[in-house]
């Protein structure tokens, strides 16, 4: 059986060579899947909750799934990094369903009207690193 993180790469490497396709011919208004880094994309939602030192990196828009996932990095430790995101996200109207981790690895899941979305973050060495993700089908 295959590794989960060498399918998701594979899945990846699938969606890259589909943009690409898609990029060579006509370019179609908006593309399936849109990948990105340094800026929140459009389909984020705006009242989301990023820490403001946050260096954002990599982004994927997935429109066939109506998926948004964005990757930040802060130079913190994981307490005051998930006390952030659960403050920040019941501030802004969201409900936290899951919150639970360790040390190194936190995941919070939270729903907003029909909104649904993850945050994982890992942690190690002062760096913390955290996937959202967002879904809004």
């Amino acid at each position: 059986m295959s590794h989960p993180l060498c399918l998701r790469r594979v899945a990846l490497a699938l969606l890259l060579v589909g943009t690409l396709a898609v990029g060579c011919g006509e370019r179609a208004e908006a593309e399936p899947i849109e990948i990105g880094a340094g800026g929140l994309p459009s389909t984020m939602p705006r009242d989301f909750p990023i820490p403001p030192d946050a260096v954002i990196g990599s982004t994927l828009i997935d429109r066939v799934n109506h998926r948004t996932e964005v990757t930040v990095t802060m130079q913190q430790e994981m307490v005051p990094v998930v006390q952030y995101f659960q403050v920040g996200l019941v501030d802004a109207g969201y409900v936290v369903n899951r919150s639970e981790g360790d040390r190194s690895h936190w995941a919070i899941e939270f729903v907003k009207g029909e909104l649904r979305g993850t945050i994982d973050i890992d942690y190690d060495a002062g760096v913390a690193v955290a996937l959202i993700a967002v879904n809004t089908a």
